[in-house]
């Protein structure tokens, strides 16, 4: 099958967070044409694919669900377009394709792909493998960097529910009443300017979500705010909280941890990272070492082996935006690349 053919199908069903099961036939249709040995799904909803029976194992996670949002999709001239076309079911097709050309020796080496669930949200797919306590000796993780990009390392990210009750009042004299909208903004604002940074090294600050108020002339007596912190490998996350908590005790607020995922960072000369830097090489391309802003799954899988690496197809500025789109170019050179990398990792076939 053609990589961008299997893109189309994967985008074929809109699978937000929650919804990925919406897949299950399609994935299964897709292992059987591709020539794998099985799938599997587990019991977080995972979509394990294997090729190979042999103790040397290479894991590829992409991720099967999306942020909300449905779109159209379709193949527009020489591009794919679709909700997930970017993040991250280009990549994962990428691997899909990948993984059933490259040639293997069956009988000692085993490559898994794996379209994981729950990665827009807390990662429950990640964990599921973490808990069952696959061995794995590789992970590519699938996600948007360009065709010849390899990014080693993720921030770290906290995500805080901040919380604020007041006794309200008349907005005709808000001198004597109280707004909990106030206490929350000032607390929001102090995170600010502590996290504002704007680059990868510097921690950032982001509110994704406000709720307040109920009546056009009435303080608000509660109010409620969302607030994510990205921070680098190097800086402690106990000192990020810490400093929030600080923030919010001081305004008055609640604080409730929503979320904390560590920062990442893998070696440039683990073999996973070789090997995906050597088979853009022989693409003739020369390969991006990426540092990414945001988080993934490769957060988490790092917890089952430290040689890890993220990869795959398309511009992650257009990761969660209505323009998701691909070049059927783009994909076909990274479903190769994938082929290069599984070979080098995995021995290539039997002599």
């Amino acid at each position: 099958m053609r990589v961008e053919e299997v893109l189309l199908e994967l985008l074929s069903q809109y699978t937000p967070t929650g919804m990925e099961d919406r897949l299950a036939e399609t994935m299964r249709g897709l292992a059987r044409r591709l020539g794998y040995d099985s799938i599997e799904i587990d019991g977080a909803g995972n979509y394990l694919l294997r090729r190979g029976r042999g103790a040397r194992t290479l894991l590829l996670a992409g991720h099967v669900d999306t942020v909300p949002g449905e779109l159209e999709y379709g193949l527009r001239g020489s591009e794919v377009y679709g909700r997930g076309a970017v993040d991250a079911k280009g990549p994962l097709a990428a691997m899909l394709v990948g993984a059933s050309v490259a040639r293997i020796d069956p009988g000692r080496a085993t490559v898994i792909v794996a379209g994981l669930v729950d990665e827009e949200g807390t990662g429950q797919g990640a964990r599921e493998l973490l808990s069952r306590g696959l061995k794995v000796d590789g992970v590519i993780i699938g996600e948007p960097t360009g065709a010849t990009g390899v990014a080693v390392s993720y921030r770290g990210s906290l995500t805080v529910r901040i919380s604020a009750v007041a006794r309200g009042g008349h907005s005709s004299a808000p001198y004597m009443g109280e707004s909990a909208l106030d206490k929350l903004l000032d607390a929001i604002q102090d995170i600010r300017l502590a996290f504002k940074g704007r680059s990868y090294e510097a921690p950032t600050s982001a509110v994704t979500q406000i709720r307040a108020g109920d009546w056009p002339t009435k303080l608000p007596e509660s109010a409620e705010a969302i607030v994510n912190i990205r921070y680098p490998p190097g800086v402690e996350s106990s000192a990020i909280l810490e400093k929030v908590e600080a923030t919010v005790t001081l305004h008055r607020c609640k604080l409730e941890i929503l979320d904390l995922t560590e920062p990442v960072a893998a070696s440039l000369s683990s073999p996973v990272v070789r090997a995906l830097n050597r088979s853009i090489l022989k693409h003739g391309r020369r390969p991006r070492i990426l540092k990414k802003t945001g988080a993934s799954d490769m957060n988490l899988l790092y917890r089952l082996t430290r040689n890890i690496a993220a990869y795959g197809p398309g511009n992650s500025l257009l990761a969660h935006t209505s323009g998701e789109a691909v070049s059927v170019s783009e994909l076909e050179l990274a479903a190769s690349v994938v082929a290069g990398a599984v070979e080098e990792f995995l021995g290539g076939p039997a002599t």
